[in-house]
């Protein structure tokens, strides 16, 4: 409960309905709901929410204050009572306006453009600006002493038609921009993009909170040093990314847009998920499209049969391609490239240099509970087994949960219990434990690792991660594969497994805090999933790859056997 009452979309719908309820019950004090409604407006502001999102709390405190004003002031109160019932049925159909607003017109960061000031107060930023102030000013006005009210309720309304006014001005110029092209776009984005004669383009789409399946790959594309452009279809994941790069962006609502917005200098588009919309970029052929993922694990997703569509797939060793062939996809061999894992050049390799008596530190990163029940591999329910066998071995723990465990909020209530745990294992005996910010936010998954002299992971991608360093590790069996385990999931072999229940958890944490009887094995698991690039080499391979993709003129032939020859003197070289 807590967790959801953090959330400011539920926070702004039960203040909103407050509101609504505070108003037709009638207290006898109009301020609550005025109040109430006030604070929706305020915190929607604050925010800089757009002009079509959180629709309904909008709706609900204007709704409230109408409601308000009849029983409190009645006709006196005409000239407030008419710029509300206008407000109120304005952001009924703010939708519609956005989608108006909207023709012709691309959100950018970090990308010049040229727009005439009138260009800039027509498009849906400052229009949702105009139209957040506008709503706070309504709130406000009934709050004001009696004596005043005549006054402030004209110049309310007045400042209410006035930006109505503007707003349909910016919805008709949109409505003759559609009449005069069939599929307009924004002319200034196109010109700025051309401009900047992108090598290539970054294609992020997917579900809330996914930033991070971009973000891990964003300070690699930053060393290339050619110019490239991000497009973001999702308004959602707007600020995630902006936020984490310098690099333009262009957020890309339609299918339309995409099919006209790349100059010609454009050769190679990547990918970093599986999102249904990538599909509408990679129809179009005239690019090398690239899939990246997001982490290499043995997970279903990383063998997904829809990598068939992409020209190259990048993988971090032979166990990536071996992955996709054992599970009967057949993407032909030309078309991997196996790079490392970039991400992990910064990774410490081999064991730490310990003193006998110093405290050791085990990281443990359970994974979220994916989409469907199939596919969760969390080990957040017997995470508590986990943690309390490790606190009592008098180690320092690292509990780093998975980006997406929030998105449940049964295995996110575990993950908070489990974090108070350790928060009161560290006050009381002083250990410096990481949990919460400090180890999900403020460091890296690198970083985590570093500090670790072991870990215990579910089936995910930090197990691979992890191999890199080439420490001992544990994985989790929460699903119950038993004898099937290894066979699924290969990486396995060169870790300590825990059944299902973590039943065996003091027998696994001897192994990982002493006898360590894996040690050969592990390095040679390492270099069949992540290859045998040095840590030093591994930006560098991966810039090479990317260069590559957009090195000569794109030109595609059939894929088959009669198709690798061809490819190998085309590209002049071919990944074995």
């Amino acid at each position: 409960m807590k967790r959801l009452l953090n959330s400011w979309p539920i926070r702004l719908n039960l203040l909103a309905i407050a509101a609504v309820f505070a108003a037709v019950v009638q207290t006898g004090r109009p301020w609550i709901a005025f109040g109430l409604a006030l604070a929706v407006f305020a915190g929607i502001a604050w925010q800089r929410i757009g002009l079509a999102t959180q629709r309904v709390p909008r709706v609900l405190a204007a709704l409230a204050i109408l409601i308000e004003l009849w029983y409190s002031g009645g006709l006196e109160r005409w000239p407030l009572l008419l710029a509300g019932l206008a407000i109120t049925c304005y952001l009924a159909v703010s939708e519609v306006v956005n989608r108006a607003l909207n023709v012709g017109f691309l959100e950018t960061a970090n990308l010049d453009i040229e727009r005439s000031t009138r260009e800039i107060w027509f498009t849906p930023p400052k229009i949702a600006g105009l139209t957040n102030a506008v709503n706070v000013v309504y709130a406000l006005a009934p709050l004001v002493p009696a004596a005043y009210a005549l006054g402030t309720d004209l110049a309310a309304a007045a400042a209410a038609a006035a930006a109505l006014g503007w707003v349909g001005i910016a919805v008709l110029s949109g409505y003759l921009h559609r009449r005069r092209e069939s599929h307009p776009v924004d002319g200034r984005v196109m010109t700025a993009v051309t401009r900047l004669q992108p090598k290539f383009v970054i294609h992020f789409a997917g579900a809330q909170a996914s930033e991070y399946q971009l973000t891990m790959w964003l300070p690699y594309f930053e060393r290339i040093g050619d110019p490239y452009v991000i497009l973001i279809r999702d308004q959602y994941l707007w600020n995630g990314i902006v936020k984490r790069t310098k690099a333009p962006v262009v957020l890309v609502p339609a299918q339309s847009v995409l099919d006209s917005i790349l100059p010609e200098s454009v050769r190679a588009c990547f990918y970093v998920n599986h999102a249904v919309k990538n599909a509408q970029l990679i129809k179009l052929d005239k690019y090398i499209h690239v899939q990246l993922m997001h982490g290499d694990s043995d997970k279903a997703i990383s063998r997904s049969p829809v990598s068939l569509m992409y020209d190259r797939v990048f993988v971090a060793g032979q166990a990536g391609v071996d992955r996709y062939h054992r599970h009967g996809v057949d993407i032909p061999n030309y078309k991997f490239r196996r790079i490392g894992r970039p991400q992990l050049h910064d990774i410490q390799v081999d064991q730490r240099e310990r003193l006998p008596e110093e405290r050791r530190t085990v990281l443990y990163t359970p994974t979220w509970t994916g989409l469907t029940a199939d596919v969760n591999y969390s080990s957040l329910k017997q995470g508590k087994k986990i943690v309390e066998a490790l606190l009592k071995r008098d180690v320092n723990v690292i509990f780093r949960t998975h980006p997406y465990t929030r998105t449940n909020a049964a295995y996110q209530a575990i993950a908070e219990e489990i974090k108070a745990m350790v928060a009161a294992d560290a006050a009381k005996t002083g250990r410096p434990h990481l949990w919460g910010a400090q180890a999900e936010t403020k460091v890296t998954l690198s970083q985590c690792i570093n500090a670790a002299d072991a870990a215990i992971s579910d089936i995910s991608g930090t197990a691979s991660d992890w191999l890199y360093g080439g420490r001992a590790f544990a994985m989790t069996d929460p699903k119950g594969f038993g004898d099937r385990y290894l066979e699924e999931f290969p990486l396995a072999k060169a870790a300590y497994l825990l059944e299902p229940d973590a039943g065996n958890i003091e027998e696994v944490l001897d192994e990982l805090l002493i006898t360590d009887s894996k040690a050969d094995l592990r390095a040679e698991v390492r270099e069949y999933y992540l290859g045998d690039i040095k840590p030093g080499d591994l930006v560098d391979v991966f810039t090479a790859e990317v260069k590559a993709t957009y090195a000569k003129p794109v030109r595609k032939t059939a894929a088959g056997d009669s198709a690798l020859d061809v490819l190998d003197v085309r590209d002049g070289a071919l990944a074995s």
